[in-house]
Order: C-alpha cells, then sequence, then structure tokens
C-alpha cells in the first residue's frame, strides 16, 4: 500500500498556512522528509492538506494554527511550536522495481534529530507516524529519531491473515477493543479503533512510555521481514510517553487518521479517538500513563533480549514452512511490495 488515498474527503484549502480564528498555539506538519514523494505513486501525499487534513482540522478546531515546513529546514519552525507532527517519512519511488529508495533529502540529518529531541525535552509535543515494516520498506531513518525516546520501530507489520486472504488489501483491516488500548484516557467515546497494517514498536526498559494502542495477536500476526519472524502475540503498535517537559505519541502507521477513500478518519471510533490522543498531548496537566498489561512487558523484554518466544516462529524447524507461505502471500496481495496506483486497482 503505497498510499492509502485517492484524494481528501474534505474541501482542503490550497494555502500551506491555516490560522485558526484567533491567536492560537502553532502546529507544525513535516512536509520536508519525502511526505510529498507518496504522489510519486499515484495516490495523494501525505501532508497537512491531503491524507492529514482531518488531523489538521481537529488541531484547527482546538485553536491551533496550522503550518506546513513545504520543504523547508524543519529546524526553523520548532523555536515558535508547540506541536510537531511528523507524517510517514519516504525516499524516492522506484516504478520500475516497484520499491521505495534512499534519497538523501527524505533522511532527518544528525542535527535535525539532536533540535527534535531538545525541542521535545524542553516541553514540546510530538505526534509522529511510521509506515508497515518500517525504514526497511520506506529508505528512511525514522528509527534513529525515535530510539533515544527508548522507543524502537521494528521492520515489521501487523496483519489480520483471515481478512486478507479475502479481502482486497487496501481494504483489508484490523480492529482492537478497548481491552487492547491500555490507557483509560484514551476511550471517551472510542468501543472500537480500526487500523489497516502497521509496523509495531519495543518499548525499551525504563522509559516513560507505555503501549497506546496493541494489536489482538493469533490470527492477527507481526511478520518482520527483515528478519524473517511470526509473532502471535499482541504488540505496541502505539506508544504514548513522556520524554523531559515533552509528550510523544507514535504510531506504527498512518492510515487510522487519514482521509480519502482508503483513510480510515471517520470509521468507528477513530475520530474519538485521535482526539483523546491530542487532548493528552497537549493538555499540561494530563501527564498520566497508564502500566501496561503484564503480558505486553513479557513480550517486549522477549524482543529486546533475543530469548526464545514460544509465541513466535522463525526459520528455526517448523516456522520455515509457514514464514514461507505467509511471504509468499504477502507478496502475492502486494503488501511488501510498493505499487502504483494503477497496479493496485483491483
Amino acid at each position: 500500500m503505497s498510499s492509502n488515498s485517492n484524494g481528501p474527503a474534505h474541501r482542503i484549502p490550497s494555502v500551506s498556512l491555516i490560522r485558526a480564528s484567533q491567536p492560537a498555539s502553532l502546529a507544525v506538519f513535516d512536509a520536508s522528509h519525502g511526505q510529498r514523494n507518496w504522489a510519486q505513486t499515484g495516490f495523494s501525499s501525505r501532508e497537512m492538506q491531503t491524507n492529514f487534513a482531518g488531523v489538521m482540522e481537529s488541531l484547527c478546531r482546538l485553536g491551533f494554527t496550522c503550518a506546513s515546513t513545504a520543504g523547508q529546514p524543519l529546524g526553523r519552525f520548532l523555536g515558535r511550536t508547540t506541536l510537531l507532527v511528523i507524517p510517514p517519512p519516504t525516499g524516492f519511488y522506484d516504478k520500475s522495481d516497484q520499491v521505495w529508495k534512499a534519497h538523501a533529502q527524505s533522511l532527518f540529518s544528525g542535527q535535525e534529530i539532536v533540535e527534535i529531541l531538545s525541542f521535545i525535552h524542553g516541553g514540546g509535543r510530538l505526534l509522529a507516524f511510521g509506515y508497515r515494516f518500517g525504514d526497511s520498506f520506506t529508505r528512511t531513518n525514522m528509527g534513529e529519531l525515535l530510539s533515544p525516546m527508548g522507543c524502537l520501530l521494528n521492520d515489521d507489520a501487523v496483519i489480520d491473515l483471515h481478512i486478507l486472504r479475502s479481502t482486497h488489501p487496501l481494504d483489508a483491516y484490523f480492529e482492537n477493543s478497548c481491552s487492547l488500548l491500555p490507557q483509560t484516557w484514551s476511550h471517551d467515546g472510542v468501543a472500537t479503533v480500526r487500523w489497516r497494517t502497521m509496523a509495531t514498536f519495543t518499548i525499551l526498559p525504563g522509559i516513560r512510555a507505555q503501549p497506546l494502542a496493541l494489536s489482538a495477536g493469533g490470527s492477527c500476526i507481526t511478520f518482520n521481514h527483515t528478519h524473517q519472524r511470526i509473532s502471535f502475540a499482541s504488540q505496541p503498535i502505539a506508544v504514548a510517553g513522556i520524554h523531559g517537559k515533552g509528550k510523544f505519541a507514535l504510531f506504527g502507521g498512518p492510515h487510522a487518521f487519514e482521509v480519502g477513500t482508503f483513510g480510515l478518519f471517520n470509521a468507528v471510533g477513530n475520530l474519538h479517538f485521535l482526539q483523546n490522543v491530542l487532548r493528552w498531548l497537549l493538555e499540561p496537566a494530563a501527564t498520566r500513563i497508564d502500566p501496561a498489561v503484564p503480558f505486553q512487558q513479557v513480550t517486549s523484554l522477549y524482543a529486546l533480549g533475543g530469548q526464545d518466544d514460544p509465541s513466535q516462529l522463525d526459520q528455526q524447524g517448523k516456522g520455515q514452512r509457514t514464514i514461507a507461505y505467509v511471504e509468499r502471500l504477502l507478496y502475492k496481495t502486494g503488501v511488501l511490495k510498493a505499487l502504483s496506483r494503477a497496479q493496485w486497482t483491483p
């Protein structure tokens, strides 16, 4: 799924700066690290005024002024920014090979990473999105930005095999109920949240961060293509955390909050869930993070320590055949490829 929208379902202003009706805090949407490149596939870009228009409008309703970096250096904006939104960065699209390739201008520089981390540590807020199979798919370095905050973006993807077998990949999804949303403050008005294929996170021990959403596990597997490993356990697909005086919310994929034909912004409880997350991010007093469920902490330690996890299959023994089957299915359906819009059309 190289992109997920044929265009936003809203009337979207064509300017790069959207102002609230009165003086407001500033929310900056990063458009300097390949977010425009998603349009190279024939789908919409992942910018403030396209796929992320729903997030932008939600912030405007909260009284924010929303601005796009529009390809300019991100550091120029941070001194006056309250919230930084980073849609999925990506490299340059190679149509012939159906892959994303690394592009120097799409990478976060060392200086930018330091600036962003300093911004959060000093009290800034971050809302950031990865993509399925992590940096190994998009050929970017989002992981280098997130890892100093103790959250590792994995080269994997959560996939509901039952739905994928019978549904076109662009329409495939998985859901979780409140039982898989560990933060109680995220439940207001939410019964279910719907997601599309996305990456997971490993949360390092001792970090002031906890899962914000978990995958269901079971037939909703996690497939790590880089390490050729399948996990049947529930995994963090979103994380809420505190870094210094600031806060962050990280998601393994953008589709839940995107507008357009394949976006899920208006699905089930997605909008209310987004509003709850924004409220937690932006309210100074909302600093509580509820402890994770015990089995999730154990799963993270297995992944970190390299121990044998009974909920995982790798290339050893019986796991080899299952991994080969899943990999063939993902290639056949296109989930492992960066297909253009024309190639995705049923």
